[in-house]
């Protein structure tokens, strides 16, 4: 009995460090689904309070109000389309004084195909939601954690930021951006108390593959949302940026020691592979 009660006490104190060592609140965009919904239920197991942002409202409202449950933690949910001109200006309006410890740069989107074939407006947009919306709202948050000398940013990168990726040019070349922006701002915030740090994935189960045309697969890399958001919340704070899965990691950083021609000739015939045509 002792022995359990340690224990507990022990988990109760490492969910209340969360709170001590970045702050009252984690904000997550993209939180309707995949990757946003695990980053919300996972940080309120920290006994984070959860601001979830995106469009589709009842879908948050469910996860809200399954971590409110379980958790017993607060949540806040912002209905917000983030291309929108008014979106940072309104999240910020709408968190008002809230101490933000945490900021999970989740929302985004990609499209497998031609380049010339794919929507103008779709890969513009994509730019936007990829690129513009993290830089805008990691300025709007960084501030007040500096002054308070504590925060978290992740930023959602790729192993398809490691290098060029044909038919899937657009994204990659995204999340090369939010990779080197999260590696960059590590560098610059490290010693402020701030943890930044770039989450690249691999092929995961979620809904990305049907919105980027991609044809589905369960195999032996295909990763679990929920395994994906562990590995950084355990890595943060200890490193730059990370890559999910063993085979995922070696892909990466093998693009380093081949010629460059090759690396992006062998993405190409991948990308083949996940979406026959093209």
């Amino acid at each position: 009995m002792t022995i359990v009660i340690l224990i507990n006490k022990g988990r109760k104190a490492l969910e209340s460090d969360w709170k001590n060592r970045f702050g009252e609140w984690a904000l997550v965009t993209g939180a309707s689904s995949g990757l946003g919904a695990d980053f919300a239920r996972q940080l309120a197991g920290k006994k984070m309070n959860i601001i979830l942002v995106a469009r589709r409202v009842e879908r948050m409202n469910i996860v809200a109000e399954e971590i409110e449950n379980e958790y017993a933690v607060q949540t806040q949910v912002i209905e917000q389309d983030l291309i929108k001109s008014d979106a940072i200006p309104n999240i910020i309006n709408e968190v008002g004084d809230k101490e933000l410890g945490v900021l999970i740069n989740n929302a985004g989107y990609g499209v497998l195909g031609n380049f010339h074939e794919n929507d103008y407006d779709y890969q513009v947009e994509m730019v936007k939601l990829n690129c513009v919306v993290p830089v805008a709202l990691t300025h709007a948050f960084i501030e007040p954690m500096v002054k308070r000398g504590k925060g978290a940013v992740i930023f959602l990168a790729s192993t398809a930021a490691y290098q060029a990726v044909p038919f899937f040019s657009v994204y990659a070349a995204t999340k090369s951006f939010n990779l080197f922006l999260a590696e960059g701002l590590w560098g610059e915030y490290r010693k402020k108390g701030i943890a930044v740090m770039g989450l690249s994935p691999g092929y995961t189960e979620t809904e990305f593959q049907s919105h980027a045309h991609i044809k589905r697969t369960k195999g032996p890399t295909a990763a679990k949302s929920e395994d994906v958001v562990e590995l950084a919340i355990r890595k943060l704070g200890k490193t730059p940026s990370v890559v999910h899965g063993v085979v995922n990691y070696l892909g990466a950083f093998s693009a380093r020691l081949i010629p460059r021609a090759t690396s992006v000739k062998l993405a190409g015939a991948l990308m083949k592979m996940m979406r026959p045509g093209l």
